[in-house]
């Protein structure tokens, strides 16, 4: 028989509803991580049509997303020398152009001149013009803080453009939104293999949830979970074996485990309650899941195998959606507070508990993989929009920019 049970709020509405140059790090002085003061000009060798947008809205955004940057526009009279930066307050200065060989970027000293960093991005291959604005970039916060830029990560999320949830998949600055599949079926949840190549997410394609596994390269997906009830909510370990997931045909939702090699499947949650949502932390020795097991949803951690099993929410009566940070000590989650839904983050040697959004709104975190930043959705002004926040200042910076709702996003790895 097919499970049809009503299932809980929380739970529904979460399944339906060029090379570097070659040379030591250059030590760019941070004082308590203050960020470096970058001048933007205007680049009108670079076409906007080919970018997409204006070349200096694309490069000052990777250079902020990265939390190492804070960049100065050129403004209505641009400066003209560097004296000129220098009286607005830039430390360095991004200069680009289109060369003979391709991208010509560099970035410069504006009290020295001193070239701190130079390369050149051919035109080759498919990668766009503005591709490679994203991978200088990158290349430009690495050579300056030694540190991953974020600018060539991803972005998947639930898309709706008013006629039902498609997984949608979008630079992080949130150019070049498309669907991932083009189904017409309803289509929930994605989440990231630890690779970064494949994508894992709930379709309706057969008129019941099913979990499925998508190459992006190739274009083809595999069904993974097609059992009778529910199937939803998966996540994939770092070995690309073993599934974890929600099922039901138990009679209630329960967190099992699946060998997609044998196909061999393994409850590990066994309880009244509605247990789901599960994600392995980094190391792929435990997983966190929601369960309301005590009246209310709220986020436990238990080894791979079901054992250990512990609460780690303990205040407020609505806490699900979370996520392990990269380096596995800390858990993002979406908490019902008195001004609303916010992200906290909970320190697991510590118990230490920060909310780190304001507003209200916000749910369903999903870790930078740098550590060092949260994406999440924001339901405010009739919209429901994507958005960045950097943990030590808390400075929201918006990510989705098309038409329809955006919701439940994750931040791919770098690639």
């Amino acid at each position: 028989m097919i499970f049809r049970a009503p299932l809980p709020v929380w739970l529904s509405v979460g399944i339906a509803g060029s090379a570097l140059a070659q040379g030591p790090v250059i030590d760019v002085e941070k004082e308590a991580d203050r960020r470096i003061a970058v001048g933007v000009g205007k680049y009108p060798t670079l076409s906007a049509g080919e970018v997409g947008s204006p070349p200096e809205h694309v490069v000052a955004y990777d250079l902020e997303l990265s939390g190492w940057f804070q960049p100065l526009p050129a403004g209505l009279l641009p400066p003209r020398s560097l004296d000129d930066w220098t009286r607005r307050g830039a430390e360095v200065v991004v200069e680009m152009e289109d060369g003979e060989g391709g991208l010509d970027g560099r970035v410069r000293d504006v009290g020295t001149g001193t070239v701190l960093f130079e390369a050149t991005y051919p035109r080759e291959g498919e990668e766009s013009l503005r591709g490679r604005i994203h991978r200088f970039a990158d290349d430009v916060v690495r050579a300056l803080t030694g540190e991953p830029g974020l600018a060539r990560t991803r972005i998947l999320c639930e898309w709706d453009e008013g006629d039902g949830k498609r997984i949608g998949i979008m630079d992080v600055d949130g150019h070049g939104l498309r669907p991932l599949t083009g189904s017409e079926a309803l289509e929930l949840s994605p989440r990231w293999t630890t690779e970064g190549r494949r994508v894992l997410y709930t379709a309706y394609d057969s008129g019941f949830p099913d979990v499925y596994l998508h190459d992006l390269a190739v274009g083809t997906r595999e069904r993974v979970a097609h059992y009778e009830g529910l199937n939803a909510l998966g996540d994939l370990h770092r070995d690309g074996r073993r599934l974890a997931l929600t099922l039901s045909y138990s009679g209630n939702p329960e967190i099992y485990s699946k060998d997609l090699v044998s196909g061999k499947i393994r409850r590990l949650t066994t309880h009244p309650g509605t247990d789901t949502s599960p994600v392995w932390s980094p190391n792929g020795e435990w997983i966190a899941f929601v369960s309301d097991r005590t009246g209310s949803p709220q986020v436990y951690r238990m080894r791979e195998d079901g054992t250990l099993l512990e609460r780690l929410t303990v205040r407020g009566n609505y806490n699900t959606a979370p996520d392990w940070s990269p380096d596995g000590e800390r858990i993002a989650y979406c908490a019902l507070r008195p001004d609303g839904y916010q992200i906290q983050v909970v320190d697991l040697a510590t118990r230490r508990v920060v909310t780190v959004t304001e507003g209200g709104g916000c749910e369903a975190p999903s870790w930078s993989p740098d550590g060092r930043s949260i994406l999440y959705s924001r339901k405010a002004g009739g919209r429901n929009d994507l958005y960045i926040t950097h943990l030590r200042e808390r400075r929201a910076l918006r990510v989705s920019r098309g038409s329809g709702r955006f919701s439940a996003p994750a931040w791919s790895p770098i690639p």
